[in-house]
């Protein structure tokens, strides 16, 4: 290739963008001093800054022209300070080397890197290629990986908004959000202003600026300047206050010290929207919408937040509540509106009937832990006495065959007399997919039991699929009549609903307090015991 060198003509490509890891790059101004310095006996035609990423195809104007320009023949050569200056990305690195196999481009001359225009360097470009497009992928994901990392953390990525800054904690490399001494309480104490419903915003705005100095954080030479209407609105309206991080739109817990409530962070977004603002609340994400219908006119049941603020204790009361649609305009209902609270109360109620003594779940388990066996013996007696049978239907159908094969009988008597066994051979053999074996039930009858004991703890405790989902084990016909839940229990489940409250009480009776049990009560405690399994 030296031969050929004086023929050749250059383009020399410098290029360095501002994302992740080009930070670390030569600047463009290095990179042009190295390519002079290395090769100032080759005839450069020209040379093309870049200040955008390779990691992406069609996205670097430069070296679109370039290639344009090597195609119409100015230049067959190009030196760059590394391969990974050229392309991190599969297609304009194959669009590279194509132009290279196909004696396009005729030479490539980096300054860290040698080239060698043959079928063996023309595979180690190629690697070299590949390698830094690999690079900028895994490092691309392992910045995103860090980025979900520390939001899980609870922590919020980039530069912490006004009121707090951002400080480096112990751990290597993660920036924790801590308070702004200087300016959080201020901004607290201008929330407050606005919480009373006596002020608009710019009027609080105007009185933080005018009357208390408020300035800015110094920020990269910015700021320490009045306080913005744009930063202002930002503060209202970014749940970040409120202690909660939104990344990619997903809402998480932050670990940073929250300016106000959630309460009061709805309180601000009516009192913006009663002035006009354009941005509202994150509609609530309600618990029982769509579960419950209207037990008067079958409309399903809509559900509203509200939120009051009262003046004399200065809080902010928020509360949920469902009603009826109303979406049968000939069939006016009436169905009034009831609090979620209040539904949650009668819910409970009804959960509590089915809430058992610890003692009475442990028999109920023992003992159908007891019945398997004897299950599988009653199955297989059966599965023998079907056999059995099937094979005497077999017999009577062989002697009618011979009755007829006798002229013992007609054709319409033998043909009816065999439809009638053939199909009692039918009914014996047919397979029961859908019928459960008896350990199988034993096994569902338990989970009712165990669901039973502890559904009302699960209703409490449960997030709003945990309630929804103990509402869909519960029964069926959810509706609301008069203001009350009705809900038709499951039947496996009904027998318990009428008769736990009795059973419970007499337990409660029998158990010692605080002197011994004596003989009494042992006789009465083994008979609830037997009852109880008999039951």
């Amino acid at each position: 290739m030296s031969d050929t060198q004086t023929q050749n003509k250059y383009f020399a490509y410098v290029r360095k963008s501002t994302e992740g890891e080009e930070r670390q790059a030569l600047s463009i101004e290095s990179q042009r001093d190295k390519v002079i310095e290395q090769f100032p006996h080759l005839e450069i035609v020209d040379t093309l800054e870049e200040r955008h990423s390779a990691f992406k195809p069609y996205n670097r104007p430069a070296f679109e022209d370039m290639i344009r320009r090597i195609k119409k023949g100015e230049a067959n050569g190009i030196i760059a300070w590394h391969p990974d200056r050229l392309s991190r990305n599969e297609i304009d690195a194959s669009t590279l080397t194509y132009l290279v196999r196909t004696d396009v481009i005729k030479d490539l001359k980096f300054g860290s890197y040698n080239f060698d225009n043959s079928p063996e360097g023309i595979m180690m470009l190629q690697l070299a290629l590949s390698q830094s497009q690999y690079f900028s992928s895994k490092l691309g994901k392992d910045v995103k990986r860090g980025l979900q990392k520390k939001i899980q953390m609870g922590w919020r990525p980039g530069l912490a908004p006004e009121g707090y800054l951002n400080i480096i904690a112990q751990q290597q490399g993660l920036k924790e959000i801590k308070i702004d001494k200087k300016r959080f309480f201020l901004l607290r104490r201008a929330i407050d202003k606005f919480l009373t419903g006596a002020y608009t915003a710019m009027e609080v705005l105007n009185i933080l600026n005018n009357e208390w100095g408020y300035k800015t954080v110094k920020r990269r030479k910015l700021g320490g300047n009045e306080l913005s209407k744009s930063t202002w609105y930002k503060i209202l309206t970014n749940p970040f206050y409120a202690g909660v991080v939104v990344f990619n739109g997903v809402e998480t817990k932050g670990k940073h010290k929250p300016m106000i409530t959630i309460s009061e962070y709805n309180r601000i977004q009516e009192l913006l929207g009663l002035h006009g603002a354009k941005r509202r609340p994150k509609e609530k994400n309600f618990i029982y919408s769509g579960i419950f219908k209207c037990g008067n006119c079958g409309c399903s049941i809509t559900a509203e937040h509200k939120t009051k603020f009262i003046r004399s204790k200065k809080k902010v009361k928020d509360y949920s509540y469902y009603h009826c649609t109303r979406k049968k305009k000939n069939n006016p209902c009436k169905e009034g509106s009831i609090e979620e609270k209040n539904l949650e109360s009668q819910i409970k109620k009804n959960l509590k009937k089915l809430k058992m003594h610890p003692k009475f779940l442990e028999w109920a388990l023992e003992y159908l832990d007891g019945q398997k066996g004897r299950e599988r013996v009653e199955e297989k007696q059966i599965k023998d006495n079907k056999e059995m049978e099937a094979k005497e239907l077999e017999k009577q159908i062989s002697a009618l065959t011979m009755m007829r094969a006798k002229d013992l009988l007609s054709d319409e008597e033998y043909l009816s007399e065999k439809k009638k066994l053939q199909d009692k051979a039918k009914k014996l053999t047919e397979k029961e997919e859908d019928k459960l074996t008896g350990d199988e039930l034993i096994e569902l009858t338990k989970e009712n039991f165990v669901f039973s004991a502890y559904a009302l703890k699960e209703f409490e405790t449960g997030g709003k699929e945990g309630k929804r989902e103990v509402l869909a084990k519960l029964g069926s016909n959810h509706e609301i009549i008069d203001r009350n839940p009705c809900i038709s229990i499951y039947k496996w489940l009904l027998p318990i609903y009428e008769s736990m409250e009795s059973y419970n009480a007499e337990m409660a009776r029998l158990e010692p307090k605080e002197t011994p049990i004596n003989t009494t009560q042992k006789e009465a405690y083994a008979s609830l015991r037997l009852r109880w399994h008999g039951w």
